[in-house]
């Protein structure tokens, strides 16, 4: 087990697994911190996408449908020798994070409608790829295209619980993959532990925004 375990230090995973439980139980409590890394994560990955489209659409088409998907895709991002391409990215991929970092700092249905946009489009990117991983490039799309239409409604509806479930998933994801780690556990386990973690922070997270939304419309005095 210590050879397995060399790679992640105590403290570094103990630091992972209260970061983890904290985020699977408790992360509503820092939804203004949360939300502003989400959005620079967000905006980040559409306008770098925006950018792939615009530049390179048929490159794109090409690297999405290759066998090797992903590092295909970073070869697109990243290319060699094609030091403008790499600038332009990097600037897109800037651009969207500083953007939407100071939209999400700001007050207003509008700017909070943005905010929840992109993070449905950021989401759905996420799982179109690693969807495109395990199934062909046609049904990764009408997959992903779903589970966007659902995460983007979720967004608009109930942005708050939506931060919330990622909060409890991410942070179950984390502890899951710690003590995987460490008890060598397979990919079987792995799941189970991570899909219990996440169904129970849901809840709870669920359960104390209920609260708290009670709390501040019940009448004072």
């Amino acid at each position: 087990m210590q050879s397995e375990i060399a790679t992640i230090s105590a403290p570094l995973m103990l630091l992972g697994l209260l970061a983890g439980f904290f985020l699977c139980f408790y992360g509503y409590l820092i939804k203004t911190l949360l939300v502003s890394l989400r959005s620079v994560l967000s905006g980040s990955l559409v306008f770098v996408t925006l950018s792939l489209l615009l530049r390179t659409r048929a490159g794109l088409v090409a690297a999405l449908a290759s066998e090797n998907a992903l590092p295909s895709l970073w070869a697109l991002v990243f290319p060699l020798y094609d030091y403008q391409a790499v600038l332009i990215h990097l600037f897109s991929f800037a651009l969207g994070g500083l953007l939407l970092f100071f939209l999400a700092r700001r007050k207003g249905k509008i700017l909070e409608m943005v905010v929840a946009i992109f993070t449905a489009l950021s989401m759905d990117l996420i799982l179109f790829l690693l969807i495109l991983t395990l199934l062909p490039l046609k049904a990764s799309l009408i997959i992903s295209s779903v589970l966007g239409v659902i995460i983007l409604s979720f967004c608009l509806a109930r942005f708050e619980s939506y931060m919330a479930t990622e909060s409890a998933i991410i942070g179950s994801l984390l502890v899951a993959y710690l003590l995987s780690r460490f008890w060598y556990l397979g990919f079987t386990l792995f799941f189970i532990l991570a899909s219990l973690l996440s169904f129970v922070g849901i809840l709870n997270q669920m359960h104390m925004l209920k609260k708290r939304t009670e709390k501040k419309e019940a009448p004072h005095g």
